[in-house]
């Protein structure tokens, strides 16, 4: 019975505090909102320009990308060549031993 003797405590809750934190990912750019009935300003027209560029580049690297896989397959489809240097058998060991079939 000690609990029903001591009073209640009557404290006035803590305020709540909502804080905006930065975005977890630093390179994330969010999409522009819409313009409506405006013309488009030059920095729109910069980063068209830079998204054309940027993909560009990517299908550039997405095609050397492939072209060099391309040659490490016909390389290990060739089989290690026995009169091959050490160092040579090592390099198409190392590229093509673990290669899933």
């Amino acid at each position: 019975m000690v609990l029903a003797s001591v009073p209640a405590s009557a404290e006035t809750p803590e305020p709540l505090v909502v804080t905006k934190l930065a975005d977890p990912d630093p390179n994330y750019v969010a999409p522009a909102e819409p313009k409506h009935g405006k013309r488009q300003s030059d920095a729109d027209d910069q980063s068209l320009a830079l998204n054309a560029a940027m993909q560009d580049f990517s299908q550039a690297l997405g095609q050397a990308l492939l072209l060099q896989q391309q040659v490490i397959d016909q390389r290990c489809k060739s089989g290690a060549a026995n009169a091959a240097s050490s160092a040579e058998r090592m390099a198409w060991e190392a590229a093509c031993k673990y290669v899933r079939r």
